[in-house]
């Protein structure tokens, strides 16, 4: 018969073995059996020394470090007495036994009388503690080792020094030392008892905090780890840049207490103000194309018409860069204003004869407009949508408003070192918070490369809470941006398909409950990061970092970090 593979692979041989052959667990048995044996026969003190051993380990879950004890006590007691003396008496029983049972030849009665093997016990059997006390020491770690390998490593009960290490880390979490050596602590360590930390080196390649959705109630608590890291920026004088989606109502108080110690500047934009947020206004055109191409929702535009958006945004911008209309009036108004042919071309009228670009801006300006006339589809989007978030209660504040401290700006935070929240709440006004997060995380790409052109660190912490809002690839261009400028961005998300399609992209994960070993199957691991089994309860987490230093933390917990005068959580 000719051979086939596929064959083979629907009849797979018989096993070559023979039938009576042992199975795996049945020969364990066997050589455990064999080995009490030896020890009745030659080592009994060891051999209840180890089942002593053996037991406390088990009731006290005591890590198998504590061996060390009895062993140690072991070796003082045999240099005490002399190597020499020890192995003599540890050597006394068994050679009993051995000429005992070997002289049955000779004296066949040693059948009838087995127990004479074991005559003078009580003398012998003594003065094998110290060297017993050896041995079963090292029976017992092999013990542990064999039922390690065979059913998973057991769930050890942490000693004093963890336990007081422990107790030291929560207390200073709680009172809000969240600030490390290098970076910012998020939780304890639950296996070592230390400070489960991100450092500010690994934040700048991207932080990922996910968690289940709203069954899982892990919102809140993946808003007090975006917190934590954020408190430990504010303390450190970084600029700190927080866009919160998920509406939370205690991050602007918690924010502004962090930032009153050390004095950082504090704006908060949102839909009860008084912030206003106008990044449009002045600067580069094609930046402030790139701002507002940024706000607009193109799920459902067709690729030519975004593209011919995004030519005539950035000629209608230039026109009004180069003929400006009423200061009072907020961009985005004007801006609708010139999303007409009509429009446009009044608007390239007033341009000054002295403005040195004023015979191309006409030019392009005309050629726009008469693309639109042609094809009026291709602005359809941000002609409908900016009107809708100019009407809503949040977009009201899109303005420049009046000159002070009430203005909020993205690169001002960064040069004065303080702290901006974007509060947008997703349940008031879906679309309007989209847009102005769409908005904020454009600016602050914009910020990224400017400081990255200029060789100057940012040294800045930007978080984005509840970034399921926003697509995945412009999340990714942000944490590449800000790695390249020196700024950390924190992801945070309850979403399960976007953390598992972000997973990848960023430097540290922390995750929680059901999603964490998914996250770092799908992220991490490729990069040899697998670590032990991770934890399910929602209140526990791990943490899994890539550079500059690979390491796994299975095993942490959250302790909230509150800032000084914080009494609304």
């Amino acid at each position: 018969m000719p051979y086939s593979a596929a064959g083979q692979a629907d009849n797979p041989p018989r096993s070559l073995q023979p039938r009576d052959t042992p199975r795996h667990g049945e020969l364990i048995a066997v050589v455990a059996l064999a080995v009490v044996l030896a020890h009745l026969l030659l080592a009994q003190l060891t051999l209840i020394l180890t089942v002593v051993l053996y037991a406390i380990g088990l009731l006290t879950r005591w890590r198998p470090q504590w061996l060390a004890v009895p062993a140690g006590a072991g070796v003082l007691w045999v240099l005490a007495i002399g190597p020499a003396r020890a192995g003599a008496d540890l050597a006394a029983g068994p050679r009993h036994v051995l000429g005992y049972l070997g002289g049955i030849g000779r004296y066949p009665g040693h059948l009838l009388r087995p127990f004479g093997a074991f005559a003078g016990l009580g003398h012998w059997l003594p003065e094998q503690f110290p060297a017993a006390l050896i041995l079963a020491s090292a029976e017992v770690l092999g013990l542990t080792w064999l039922r390690w390998r065979l059913t998973g490593p057991p769930e050890w009960r942490s000693g004093l020094v963890v336990a007081a290490r422990r107790w030291l880390t929560t207390a200073t979490l709680r009172s809000g030392g969240v600030v490390t050596r290098d970076g910012g602590c998020v939780g304890i360590d639950v296996a070592t008892g230390r400070p489960a930390e991100i450092s500010w080196g690994e934040a700048e390649g991207g932080v990922l905090c996910a968690g289940p959705g709203p069954a899982g109630q892990d919102g809140p608590a993946l808003t007090e780890t975006g917190f934590m890291l954020a408190q430990a920026a504010i303390r450190r004088r970084k600029p700190v840049i927080v866009v919160d989606l998920t509406g939370s109502a205690w991050l602007a108080g918690a924010l502004a207490a962090a930032c009153a110690e050390p004095g950082a500047p504090f704006g908060c934009f949102g839909p009860a103000g008084p912030g206003y947020y106008e990044p449009l206004r002045g600067g580069d055109p094609a930046r402030a194309a790139a701002l507002v191409m940024g706000m607009i929702d193109w799920s459902d535009v067709p690729d030519r018409h975004r593209r011919s958006a995004a030519a005539y945004l950035a000629d209608a911008l230039a026109v009004q860069a180069a003929a400006p209309g009423d200061r009072r009036v907020p961009v985005l108004d004007d801006l609708v204003g010139l999303l007409t042919p009509g429009g446009l071309r009044e608007r390239a009228a007033l341009i000054p004869a002295y403005h040195p670009r004023r015979d191309v801006l006409v030019d392009r300006a005309s050629v726009s407009a008469g693309l639109l006339q042609t094809d009026p589809a291709m602005v359809a989007a941000p002609a409908a949508q900016l009107p809708a978030l100019r009407a809503s209660a949040v977009g009201a504040w899109l303005q420049p408003g009046p000159p002070g401290p009430g203005r909020v700006s993205v690169g001002r935070t960064v040069r004065e070192r303080g702290v901006s929240l974007f509060s947008l709440d997703r349940g008031a006004d879906d679309q309007a918070a989209r847009m102005i997060a769409g908005l904020v995380v454009a600016d602050l790409m914009g910020v990224c490369a400017e400081l990255q052109a200029m060789s100057v660190p940012g040294d800045s912490l930007a978080w984005i809470n509840g970034c399921e809002v926003l697509g995945q690839r412009v999340l990714a261009d942000l944490v590449a941006q800000g790695r390249g400028a020196g700024m950390g961005v924190v992801l945070a998300t309850t979403s399960v398909p976007t953390a598992d399609r972000l997973a990848a992209a960023v430097n540290v994960l922390v995750t929680r409950g059901s999603m964490a070993g998914g996250l770092v199957a799908s992220g991490l691991v490729a990069s040899g990061l697998a670590g032990p089994d991770l934890p399910p309860p929602a209140g526990e987490f791990a943490l899994v970092a890539r550079e500059p230093r690979p390491r796994t933390l299975s095993h942490c917990r959250l302790v909230p970090a509150r800032p000084a005068g914080d009494q609304a959580r």
